[in-house]
């Protein structure tokens, strides 16, 4: 079965009649007529009724002109869209995965910015438990895009780099370390922690500053950084926090204190995450829009940069970005 069988089928039901629909389709009546009857033999059922003066569909016919219908609407559509694509009329779906914390502090900006730019581009969220459940959507295809930490190293995968994310520690204003710039990990388990959940990006990274003397005291885990940072302000815990999570501080009466780890800075690149094979003409516009707003080289979000949203601090967009609220 074929699109030509069935479209001779539909020629011969709308006109009732042979000569008539083989000079529409451009076609000899001969040549029609073996279409139908190939079509007849592969589903083993009569299609028309051939009588005079005109043929018309059997009811096993009609079923397949149904199913006809929605098969012919579909490629309609699909000619349509991509007809419109090509001739610069943009327009399609993206799927993007993110933490909550990356859609509110980060990520939301962008997508706010290419949703006034690119109206018809539809964008679908996705808010993930963690980093790695965003990019196993990818790597399943239930998502096109993820945001977050770029550690995946997998092959199939490409990334695209946006910025270098500090990470500090936070404690309570009247926290016993909070007069310190900077500590150490011994220093730090003299008191208990706050932890995101495993399999984060924040939490392999705590992992890895305690690997092998072991954890301090676990006061509690949360992939809720609002909820860590209140958690913070109440007790004698600590948290490890990237640096842009740190800004709107309405979730405390009381400030925190932050607190760099003895040593080189606690850094890791952040960005877009998609199939390498994947080729999408809303993803790339979405991707291209990215590296604009972040300008020529990746961005430096350190715990002393200036407040404000760092992808729009040079966009020429009327965008009132939401600063993590």
């Amino acid at each position: 079965m074929d699109i030509r069988q069935l479209k001779a089928l539909q020629a011969i039901a709308d006109s009732g009649n042979f000569g008539e629909a083989a000079a529409t389709l451009g076609l000899t009546q001969s040549a029609l007529s073996h279409q139908i009857r190939q079509l007849e033999e592969e589903l083993g059922e009569t299609l028309l009724i051939r009588a005079r003066p005109q043929s018309y569909p059997s009811a096993a016919g009609r079923a397949v002109l149904e199913s006809f219908a929605r098969i012919s609407a579909e490629f309609t559509a699909l000619e349509r869209r991509f007809a419109s694509a090509k001739h610069g009329a943009l327009s399609g779906i993206l799927r993007i995965a993110a933490t909550p914390m990356s859609f509110t502090y980060l990520l939301g900006d962008l997508c706010e910015v290419f949703r006034q730019r690119y109206p018809s581009i539809e964008l679908v969220f996705t808010a993930t438990e963690s980093a790695e459940l965003a990019v196993r959507r990818v790597l399943t295809g239930a998502s096109d895009v993820a945001f977050g930490p770029l550690t995946s190293q997998h092959e199939t995968l490409s990334e695209v780099r946006l910025a270098r994310a500090e990470h500090v520690f936070i404690v309570r204003s009247g926290h016993p370390l909070a007069s310190q710039k900077r500590v150490t990990p011994d220093q730090l388990r003299q008191f208990p922690i706050a932890l995101f959940q495993p399999r984060s990006g924040t939490r392999s990274l705590t992992d890895a500053i305690f690997e092998g003397k072991g954890y301090p005291p676990v006061l509690t885990e949360s992939n809720d950084a609002q909820f860590l940072k209140r958690m913070v302000s109440i007790s004698d815990a600590s948290a490890l926090m990237v640096a842009y999570a740190l800004e709107t501080g309405g979730y405390s009466r009381s400030p925190v204190s932050c607190l760099r780890l003895d040593g080189p800075p606690v850094v890791v690149d952040v960005g877009l995450i998609h199939k390498s094979n994947l080729h999408m003409n809303a993803l790339e516009i979405f991707k291209a829009l990215c590296l604009d707003l972040r300008g020529p080289k990746p961005l430096e979000l350190l715990l002393d940069r200036p407040n404000g949203s760092p992808f729009l601090s040079s966009a020429t967009s009327s965008v009132s970005p939401q600063n993590g609220q």
